[in-house]
């Protein structure tokens, strides 16, 4: 099937994966005394974990249920090995050259490796490429809906799930634990497409995704203000966040436009979520060594960095006419099978 490009699925994916940069960054900065922690710093940082990933899943949810099939061993088999690529080159590659860097420069670096190379690899995976690895396992789990029925018989189990996770408490292996975290919101992107919820949320209106995101803003500030601590308010708070995110989306913008911006990360957002750290350290590390210590050139210079120094090297391997491989395998293992 061929691929159209949904201009809110793109927007979603935007909005978090700028989130997930801010949210690396700021933690370095702080980590390494840059920015001083305030309530300020540990609110946001507390709300926007409770959705930007979520956002992540859901739209790959969304994707998987649109445009497969796997329905079948055969289909699950052919599934399976595409994602196995198309996950797990991007994932080996760039883990190991983090955990390579964070050895070689203990020193400069605001975390120590606590693990080796192989249990980073497979049993406990770095940020943020935990995600391409708990989602590789949400595929191994997951067929395609296609009918109604499915999707809701779908969303009730992966509920099930997250209310053991959040019962239970943290017990298990990373992987296991993981997948029952966050098969929820992967099926509830699928359920997205194939109940074609999108449809009914433009009738909605763009007031009602406002509303909705002007009560979790002021429900994050009281969450943080009270110590709010009860078991599911953070998957509730994440569930509103995503209902808000994906409402303004869909109604805000137009099919048929896109601002430049949004544009452009969309088309290196993959680049971005997987380099953005690797840029963003040697240059906080090279700013220090040249005397420029101040928290407002740190920040400005580190962002701008963060994602421009992606965009940059994502030209530059593209233009060597295959390095580009080590972030979009697919596009040179599956020429023939993609219509």
């Amino acid at each position: 099937m061929r691929k159209i490009r949904e201009i809110w699925l793109d927007n979603v994916k935007v909005i978090a994966c700028i989130l997930v940069v801010f949210g690396h960054f700021f933690q370095s900065m702080v980590k390494a005394n840059v920015l001083l922690a305030n309530d300020l710093y540990y609110w946001f940082e507390q709300t926007i974990y409770y959705f930007h990933v979520p956002l992540f899943f859901i739209c790959s949810g969304y994707l998987y249920e649109k445009y497969s099939t796997v329905n079948s061993l055969n289909s699950w088999f052919e599934n399976i090995k595409k994602k196995f690529v198309t996950l797990g080159i991007p994932y080996f590659i760039f883990s190991c050259v983090t955990w390579l860097l964070k050895v070689m420069f203990a020193g400069f670096t605001n975390e120590k490796v606590e693990t080796g190379i192989l249990e980073t690899l497979f049993l406990k995976p770095i940020s943020p490429y935990w995600y391409l690895y708990c989602l590789f396992f949400i595929f191994l789990v997951t067929p395609t809906f296609k009918r109604k029925v499915l999707a809701k018989i779908g969303f009730i189990v992966a509920l099930g799930m997250k209310i053991i996770v959040l019962t239970m408490g943290g017990g298990g292996t990373f992987v296991i634990k993981t997948v029952m975290q966050n098969e929820v919101w992967f099926v509830i992107g699928m359920a997205l497409c194939t109940l074609e919820i999108t449809k009914k949320i433009k009738k909605i209106g763009f007031e009602v995704g406002a509303i909705i995101a002007t009560i979790f803003i002021v429900s994050s500030i009281l969450m943080y203000v009270l110590k709010i601590e009860v078991v599911g308010m953070s998957f509730l708070m994440g569930l509103m966040a995503c209902i808000a995110v994906v409402m303004l989306s869909v109604c805000f913008f137009k099919e048929s436009k896109q601002y430049r911006v949004f544009k452009i990360l969309a088309k290196y957002m993959m680049p971005i979520f997987l380099t953005h750290t690797l840029f963003a350290a040697p240059v906080r590390t090279i700013l220090f060594k040249i005397g420029i210590e101040g928290a407002v050139f740190q920040v400005i210079i580190g962002l701008i960095v963060s994602f421009v120094g992606p965009i940059l090297a994502m030209k530059i391997m593209e233009k060597s006419g295959c390095l580009d491989f080590f972030v979009y395998p697919e596009k040179y293992l599956f020429k023939k099978v993609e219509k």
